[in-house]
């Protein structure tokens, strides 16, 4: 998850971003991250992982070579299209106008192909659709009410990325399930971002996009490149050097541990600022590819009928309660209308 300028999120399944203050920066930089697992959590996503793809490929032995071509290092990985459904939230007219969200897309698109710098890690992203829904209370506080949004609103199985925009706090700027959660909590799955941090929003120092990038990279199961700080396993992806805590700013360089390289202050999976993030590296996609394998790639047949049958118009009752600070996520709920990407 990213936070706001001069801020990013320690570790925390909290409610509100809390203001933490992170080794090696002096001034106030954190907030309590909702969603991003713990060490222990973190270690048992890899040991599942492992366990996946080491069970796929003992039960299908074609499955070892179609994952050797898919997670090679030095081959071209298979190009994943992952359908996206964007959910636009509002009070009344603040919010994410429409014309924002092809930019957006355009950026996620050049981002996981290499097109900024980095590796190409495969990934591609096709637009299905977009909803719209005029509701305070989830506009204001998401994660206060993240479940009957979600329930009310999600698209499509585990391979459909939905992609809330809504306003977060100050010290936040997005966050995202892992692939590891989808099982035990598939209404949950998705990634949500504040939408002054779409490609020319509001907010100077995170108006590329970028933030849906990096929250984008949890959502395939990418960890923060700083994760488990100089200690092996780090984010469990061999050429992102360990870097001891996360970068604030955009720093001309940086090195916080011993080990060879200098940190990944470029990575979309750290947290500078935008405007020094330009790159994912090859064994990110890898990682990429081996999540997907394991935890959203679609089944051979059917695997879109979830996406296709909520391509529709749905309206929804008009209620009254918008203008209370903090409604019921009844009250708030005014209209979503889905449209049909063209």
């Amino acid at each position: 998850m990213r936070g706001s300028p001069a801020s990013r999120p320690d570790a925390c399944l909290a409610r509100h971003a809390v203001p933490q203050r992170r080794h090696g920066v002096g001034a106030l930089t954190h907030a309590a991250e909702p969603r991003e697992p713990g060490p222990d959590e973190v270690a048992r996503m890899s040991a599942d992982l492992a366990r996946r793809l080491g069970t796929a490929r003992r039960e299908d032995p074609a499955e070892r070579g179609n994952a050797a071509r898919r997670g090679s290092a030095s081959g071209t990985l298979e190009r994943i299209t992952v359908p996206v459904w964007v959910h636009i939230i509002r009070d009344h007219a603040l919010g994410l106008p429409d014309s924002a969200v092809a930019r957006q897309i355009a950026v996620l698109n050049t981002a996981y192909s290499g097109g900024y710098g980095g590796a190409d890690t495969g990934v591609r992203f096709a637009l299905k659709g977009i909803t719209h829904t005029d509701n305070r209370s989830w506009f204001r506080d998401p994660l206060g009410f993240e479940e009957p949004m979600k329930k009310k609103l999600r698209v499509g199985g585990p391979e459909t990325l939905n992609l809330y925009i809504a306003q977060l706090s100050r010290l936040v700027l997005g966050y995202s399930t892992y692939p590891y959660w989808y099982d035990d909590e598939p209404v949950l799955d998705g990634v949500v971002i504040d939408w002054r941090s779409v490609p020319g929003g509001p907010l100077r120092d995170f108006a590329r996009g970028f933030t849906a990038v990096h929250e984008i990279g949890h959502w395939f199961g990418l960890l923060h490149t700083f994760e488990n700080g100089c200690k092996a396993p780090g984010d469990s992806v061999d050429d992102t050097p360990a870097e001891a805590y996360p970068t604030n700013g955009c720093p001309s360089k940086k090195d916080t541990c011993p080990a060879p390289g200098g940190d990944p202050i470029h990575n979309f999976m750290d947290y500078a600022q935008d405007r020094c993030m330009r790159e994912f590296t090859v064994g990110q996609g890898v990682r990429v590819h081996q999540m997907w394998d394991a935890y959203r790639r679609p089944a051979p047949l059917g695997a879109d009928a979830g996406t296709r049958k909520a391509a529709a118009t749905i309206e929804r009752p008009a209620a009254d309660g918008a203008g209370d600070e903090v409604p019921s996520a009844a009250q708030g709920d005014e209209e979503a209308v889905i449209e049909a990407a063209r």
